[in-house]
């Protein structure tokens, strides 16, 4: 009897885990890239990891595993990253809903609004030729930029030289 109670009970907590992350998967929230810059780019003492990727950019999928790791690292400070898919929005349902509930992302995801044009490529970063993956790193009024792939080394090398 014991024994059946507790795996009821499991495998309502496993239903309810898979629930909550699905609910998370189909309500990720659209936001236009103006607004992702203005939460993450003000002083604070959280520091922001920003990624620009795609489902479809392998070295971005590649990398991700990477970004997962990087709270551990930080354990007595905030860090927030934020995983900005330049998927196109009418995309979301065939492509990163899909993506999402096929791989572990321990990270915030947002799909990012980006105006016609690529002129909010230089505002968000002059350095930025628009080649994805691409992170920014910001902490307090400093901030560091790295176009192409990264590794948890090279992750941990740019916040540390924000610090």
């Amino acid at each position: 009897m014991k024994k059946t109670a507790v795996l009821i009970l499991t495998g309502l907590l496993i239903g309810l885990s898979s629930l909550t992350d699905k609910a998370y998967v189909n309500n990720i929230p659209e936001i236009e890239v103006e607004n992702i810059m203005k939460r993450v780019s003000h002083p604070s003492d959280t520091i922001f990891v920003l990624n620009f990727w795609a489902t479809w950019c392998q070295p971005c999928v590649k990398e991700i595993p990477e970004f997962n790791k990087l709270p551990d690292n930080y354990k007595n400070r905030p860090v927030k990253t934020i995983m900005a898919s330049l998927d196109f929005p009418n995309q979301k349902e065939s492509r990163v809903v899909p993506f999402l509930e096929n791989n572990i992302v321990e990270n915030e995801v947002v799909i990012t609004i980006t105006p016609r044009g690529g002129e909010w490529i230089e505002e968000t970063e002059k350095e930025w030729s628009g080649a994805i993956p691409a992170t920014i790193i910001f902490y307090n009024n400093n901030r560091t930029f790295y176009e192409g792939e990264r590794n948890y080394e090279q992750l941990i090398d740019m916040i540390d030289s924000l610090l």
